[in-house]
């Protein structure tokens, strides 16, 4: 039993040990870049369907950009169908990739990001989640990955959290008397 016990240890440490680093993108597009650095990998990667500045738009809120690609105009050929990507500060913050699912398939990619990266930190039927340095990468269902940069996204998020103010209270109770 012992030796069952420490051959499951040992070979759950060989996995951890040779487990890649998790990525901070994908297609030379990485978490991090600066707005200009990302249209300019993204026109150089055509995989991913980017059209130049049509693509970009403002998004409610402080200084977010979100450039909008769709690769599926390439027909069933193409692996990657809408792409998004997320800045805050002019900084790329979440990248999300959804895929064809004529060409791929859950399984396909979850085996393939296990065979890389390791067993996921998370997992649910609705998505499978590895962490890495201050990043984390989802495969989620249908048939999607995600990257996010997870302290600007903590900070955006602790950001929508702020108490209303004593007028945003008022305004709120006199519209609820209506």
């Amino acid at each position: 039993m012992k030796k069952i016990f420490l051959a499951a240890i040992f070979s759950a440490l060989c996995v951890f040990a040779y487990a890649a680093p998790v990525p901070k993108g994908y297609g030379g597009v990485t978490l991090g870049m600066g707005l200009d650095e990302a249209k300019k990998a993204l026109l150089d990667n055509g995989e991913f369907g980017y059209n130049g500045d049509a693509d970009v738009s403002l998004l409610p809120g402080d200084d977010r950009i979100l450039i909008e690609t769709d690769a599926s105009a390439y027909g069933s050929a193409a692996f990657l169908s809408q792409c998004w990507f997320q800045f805050y500060e002019e900084k790329l913050y979440t990248i999300t990739i959804n895929f064809n699912p004529a060409r791929l398939d859950h399984y396909s990619i979850y085996s393939s990001l296990c065979k890389k990266y390791g067993e996921p930190a998370e997992f649910s039927p609705e998505r499978s989640v590895w962490y890495g340095d201050g990043i984390s990468m989802s495969l989620e269902r249908p048939l999607s990955i995600k990257y996010i940069d997870t302290k600007t996204a903590e900070k955006l998020q602790q950001k929508s959290l702020v108490e209303k103010t004593a007028s945003e209270k008022t305004r709120d109770m006199f519209l609820e008397g209506l």
